[in-house]
């Protein structure tokens, strides 16, 4: 009964925020040695998907070109995009956190470990065999590979 108490208190309390046009301000980033790396993160998969862009690669084909990650099937914009929401979404959440317990450094070393095997595939793949992207796809590969240490 409790957790349905508190679940109704939360939803209220959402309800009331909405209905006077309050809105939750996130909290900002903390100051960490991840946060620049971060944002240099995402600027280098957008850089990517510019090059992809300018190669003839665009959303509509990368829907096409499949790659076999962490043993199954997956478009390379689904790839693409999931890096991009680690970039913009699921490292800045961990840094918010905060980056001190040994939990939470596991888990961004565990990320950037898994995106470096994703990259990697990528740039395996025939479809990308391509001077540009295989440049794009190196640039990602070393900021993947320095990241600062915690």
């Amino acid at each position: 009964m409790n957790q349905i108490q508190r679940y109704l208190r939360a939803f209220w309390g959402a309800l009331r925020m909405t209905l006077r046009g309050e809105k939750i301000v996130p909290t900002p980033l903390k100051v960490s040695p991840l946060s620049p790396w971060i944002s240099q993160y995402l600027d280098l998969i957008n850089s990517f998907l510019r090059a992809a862009d300018q190669q003839g690669i665009d959303q509509t084909k990368r829907e096409t070109i499949k790659l076999r990650l962490d043993g199954r099937q997956m478009s390379l914009e689904t790839a693409l995009l999931t890096l991009k929401f680690h970039a913009s979404d699921e490292y800045p959440s961990l840094v918010r956190q905060g980056t001190e317990g040994r939990g939470v450094q596991n888990t961004v070393y565990a990320t950037n470990m898994n995106d470096r095997y994703w990259i990697s595939k990528m740039a395996e793949n025939p479809d990308l065999q391509n001077p540009a992207l295989q440049q794009a796809l190196s640039a990602l590969d070393a900021h993947l590979d320095s990241i600062p240490r915690l």
